[in-house]
């Protein structure tokens, strides 16, 4: 099986990639993008106590096979971008403020040409209460170790040499946007800055760790206070 797997070709490689990582999240994204009257009108906010119990259920399964795949092809920590430095915690913390940076400049470029977009944040409500500290504290970890070493180690890694640093920023972040319809509109305009800017800083520094500890920082805040 192990030498089967070696012949497959890199686009192979990349297909199943994909497929097994995000051949779930983006049908379910798609659907909350076609039929947004059913997939609004639940009462519980779509992010919730159930929803991430999935999630990390579904990460920690899918993770263990795309790890194993991964090896057995030849990736490596360090092609994946996850050979840390000290400097890791600093360069977190500049993501975090260049990503809401961005968020916040293009919440106003929205206000100014669609005002009812403030009223609609404000009345957003994308986490659920009552959600315990330690499914909180897990999905924070887990989830952007999950989403930045493929969206970012991996497809922009992959895709790079063979189509160019512009094409692999705009595939990543174009998956980290379906991925995330569900969210709504306002869920949606967070991650658009977010996954440009993370896709790019990748793409110039081959460093992973930052993006994933400035990932885990957003998580946390956004449970916590986007309730």
């Amino acid at each position: 099986m192990r030498e089967r797997i070696l012949k497959w070709s890199e686009r192979t490689e990349t297909i199943l990639v994909l497929v097994i990582a995000f051949g779930t999240a983006i049908p379910r994204s798609l659907y909350t993008l076609l039929f947004p009257a059913q997939a609004f009108s639940r009462s519980a906010p779509p992010i919730n106590g159930p929803h991430l119990l999935w999630t990390l259920a579904y990460e920690i399964a899918v993770g263990v096979v795309l790890a194993l795949f991964l090896r057995i092809r030849g990736w490596t920590w360090k092609r994946l971008g996850l050979e840390p430095q000290w400097r890791d915690p600093l360069w977190a913390l500049v993501l975090l403020f260049v990503t809401y940076t961005a968020y916040y400049l293009l919440s106003l470029a929205v206000v100014s040409v669609w005002p009812g977009f403030y009223q609609l944040a404000v009345n957003t409500h994308l986490v659920a209460t009552h959600i315990g500290w330690p499914i909180l504290t897990a999905i924070s970890i887990l989830n952007p170790v999950f989403e930045e070493v493929l969206l970012c180690g991996y497809v922009v890694a992959a895709l790079k040499d063979k189509a160019g640093a512009g094409v692999a920023i705009n595939v990543s972040a174009g998956i980290r946007l379906l991925c995330h319809l569900y969210q709504g509109p306002v869920g949606v305009m967070s991650l658009v800055p977010e996954g440009l800017v993370f896709a790019a800083w990748f793409a110039r520094t081959g460093r992973l760790w930052p993006l994933i500890l400035a990932h885990a920082l957003q998580d946390l805040l956004g449970l916590l206070y986007g309730r």
